[in-house]
């Protein structure tokens, strides 16, 4: 992180403001503040790790998931009683990302629930909203099938079985 020496005054006064604020916290915040003024670069790269970034195309994936959970439900709810009966509808439900590894995703999945107020139909709360396995290649080969599919929220039961078994 190249920051100059007025943004380094900024942020450590900024540091010293949240202790201030925040006394539970207030080591954290020193430690911080500590390291930002002695330019420890080392540590200023875990610092930077704080602030994570998510591309476009990844933001754009995870709604895209998100979309394809409501059109999947969206689908179900709307084949024949006969039909319904080879599945249970939380086979549909959107199980979040792994927070131990695909913590920004999920973090950004928190995001659009809650702060955006988009899918209302995922109503889970967020903190419950986490897979005890990594779901992102799962999600990824669920979305090509999907993407595959000419009407993406009229799925027949042979596609909703070829995206579930993705």
């Amino acid at each position: 992180m190249n920051m100059s020496h007025t943004e380094r005054l900024i942020l450590s006064n900024q540091y010293e403001i949240l202790s201030k604020l925040n006394p539970e916290q207030a080591d954290v915040y020193q430690r911080a503040k500590t390291i930002i003024e002695r330019g420890y670069c080392l540590q200023l790269l875990e610092l930077e790790k704080s602030f994570g970034h998510l591309e476009r195309d990844t933001c754009q994936e995870v709604i895209d998931t998100l979309e394809m959970h409501h059109a999947m439900m969206v689908s179900f709810e709307n084949l024949p009683t006969t039909e319904q009966a080879e599945f249970t509808p939380a086979r549909f439900k959107f199980n979040g990302y792994s927070r131990s590894q695909e913590r920004e995703l999920a973090d950004y999945v928190c995001f659009l629930l809650e702060v955006d107020k988009r899918f209302p139909e995922v109503d889970c709360p967020c903190e419950e909203l986490s897979s005890d396995i990594a779901m992102r290649d799962k999600y990824q080969r669920m979305l090509a099938a999907w993407r595959d599919c000419p009407r993406s929220y009229k799925l027949s039961i042979q596609e909703l079985r070829k995206i579930l078994n993705a």
